[in-house]
């Protein structure tokens, strides 16, 4: 995806504050989490604003398509599991909590799972 393509969703004021805030942490962050949270959702053919008006079942059940998904398509488990983490920063930032069950994702690379929940 070109830079042109993600750097369109800044277009979007909720989107601009929520780049702008983790930008404050770390402009790198924010550019990555940006261009994760575009390529999320082009995969799924929402925009931000579609996910916050999802119903919890219907964020939690795409969130966990995608997932397995990426897992079937080869992803690294590290490349989805911080995907997922750019997701639940533009929820959070948008007070948008999702109640979920816990679930892991497996690291190609190690025998760690990490753990999360989207809240």
């Amino acid at each position: 995806m070109g830079k042109k393509k993600y750097k369109a969703l800044l277009e979007d004021e909720n989107v601009r504050r929520w780049y702008v805030n983790v930008s404050r942490g770390a402009e790198v962050t924010a550019d990555v989490n940006l261009k994760r949270l575009s390529n999320f959702c082009e995969r799924v053919g929402l925009n931000p604003k579609d996910l916050l008006k999802m119903d919890d079942k219907a964020l939690k059940n795409l969130i966990l398509d995608y997932i397995t998904d990426m897992e079937l398509k080869g992803y690294a488990g590290s490349y989805i599991y911080l995907t997922i983490k750019a997701i639940e920063s533009w929820l959070s930032f948008n007070n948008r909590e999702l109640r979920a069950h816990l679930f892991s994702v497996q690291l190609a690379v190690s025998p760690i799972k990490f753990k999360f929940i989207i809240t």
